[in-house]
């Protein structure tokens, strides 16, 4: 398993393809595909420091997925010149149970600080000591109740996923939101407990008839579709779903305050 990495000492962005990685190619795992690209695509992007696309078996706690983690230098356009760490994840597990992987590598991979970035721990002349006669009481009141959970910070965090609302091929971008009937968004929410990440959505149509979804979604993509997404690895470039998705995480990634 990677290390942890070390606080405040690079930018970090975790890119998850929600899908079936049983069922590779298939329209409901396009998201997978991309993600498995796009680690080629950094590879040979002139910002890569290090880093291989190859994407190996691992596991944050209990759960397995295709793992690579890749570094970029910052662009010479931004004031923060921190290089960027790349977390290219695809979990093994069904797609309506992708969320509890993708969350146990959110929180081994960016440090608590950064994913919870309004926690303070109290000065020690910030806290007055309980008197006698309170201290029983504040005691039954604390075990009763607990604190609010503080809020994430989940702007180091992706998912792309496919959609049905959007065109074979077409690519969305999402701030935060619904599942917009997705049971991969939902897992991943859900585990997060909360909605306030990145999305890129790519198209794969409708069928003509409602009652085809699921068959639909779960069969393979046609040879040109998933040309869209791949890396050229002669020419150093990827196909056009490919591309506009690479320009959407470094813009995300490399996003001024």
């Amino acid at each position: 398993m990677p290390a942890s990495p070390t606080n405040g000492a690079v930018r970090r962005l975790l890119v998850a393809g929600l899908g079936n990685a049983s069922h590779p190619l298939t329209r409901h795992s396009v998201g997978q595909l991309l993600v498995k690209n796009l680690a080629k695509r950094a590879c040979a992007d002139p910002l890569h420091i290090r880093g291989s696309s190859r994407l190996d078996t691992v596991k944050f706690g209990r759960h397995a997925n295709l793992f690579s983690q890749i570094t970029l230098r910052a662009p010479p356009s931004v004031s923060d010149q921190r290089d960027l760490e790349l977390y290219f994840l695809v979990p093994k597990a069904a797609m309506n149970i992708n969320g509890p992987p993708v969350v146990a590598a959110f929180e081994h991979l960016v440090p608590a600080a950064e994913r919870h970035p309004l926690r303070r721990t109290p000065s020690p002349e910030q806290v007055a000591p309980p008197s006698p006669a309170s201290d029983a009481s504040s005691s039954r009141q604390s075990s009763r109740r607990s604190s609010p959970a503080p809020p994430k910070n989940l702007r180091h965090l992706v998912t792309i996923q496919d959609d049905l609302d959007l065109a074979p091929s077409k690519l969305k971008y999402q701030s935060g939101g619904g599942p917009r009937g997705h049971n991969g968004v939902r897992s991943v929410s859900k585990s997060l407990t909360s909605d306030k990440y990145h999305r890129l959505w790519v198209g794969i149509g409708r069928p003509e008839e409602r009652s085809d979804v699921a068959r639909y979604v779960l069969s393979p993509m046609a040879r040109s579709e998933v040309q869209t997404c791949e890396m050229d690895d002669n020419g150093g470039r990827g196909g056009e779903v490919l591309e506009r998705a690479w320009a959407e995480i470094l813009r995300i990634a490399f996003a001024e305050p």
